[in-house]
């Protein structure tokens, strides 16, 4: 489609304005009409090319981030139940030990599975020796002058032959008690 010839004479017209008509008249139409029952044809302008959709890599991202976190808290865990699990199958051998002046004593102490044993009639020097397990090891003993006894007397937790807990009292029914929980020897 081309535009009809302008008049040299007449000024051009800016772009987007009417041009003027004498009083009375028509402007003339630029361009012959369309025959009847034709759709006018326009030039497409040529489609934009689509644009990439982001969001399923947003989402695909964070599920990837929430799986990564999933398994590094699921090792964390992991590791912290073997570690546990290895800590109460641990066996350490206890030797409880009770020395002092009084003929007999009366001896409390914590056995295997963490369980109370009681010797009324102990005879001095007294040692025992006990296998602690479990998660958490406890030793306990607790030596008694009888009430007739006099002197001192000691309690005293060794482990691998090192002195963990040692102490001593004086006196009739004097008591002396020790406990560890600890029982690292390096």
């Amino acid at each position: 489609m081309t535009q009809p010839p302008q008049d040299p004479q007449q000024p051009q017209q800016p772009y987007g304005e009417q041009p003027q008509q004498p009083h009375g008249q028509q402007p003339q139409q630029p361009y012959a009409q369309q025959p009847q029952g034709y759709a006018p044809q326009y030039a497409q302008p040529p489609l934009p090319p689509q644009k990439k959709k982001k969001w399923p890599w947003i989402l695909l991202a964070i599920v990837v981030v929430f799986i990564a976190l999933f398994a590094g808290c699921t090792a964390l865990v992991g590791g912290a139940i073997n570690s546990v699990d290895e800590e109460s199958k641990k066996e350490v051998v206890v030797t409880y030990e009770v020395t002092g002046d009084s003929e007999g004593a009366i001896i409390t102490y914590t056995a295997n599975d963490s369980n109370l044993s009681q010797d009324t009639a102990a005879t001095l020097p007294w040692t025992k020796e006990v296998t602690v397990t479990g998660l958490i090891k406890v030793a306990t003993v607790t030596a008694s002058n009888s009430y007739d006894g006099t002197g001192a007397i000691t309690c005293k937790i060794i482990v691998d032959g090192k002195v963990l807990t040692e102490n001593t009292a004086n006196g009739a029914g004097a008591s002396a008690s020790c406990t560890q929980s600890d029982f690292d020897t390096k």
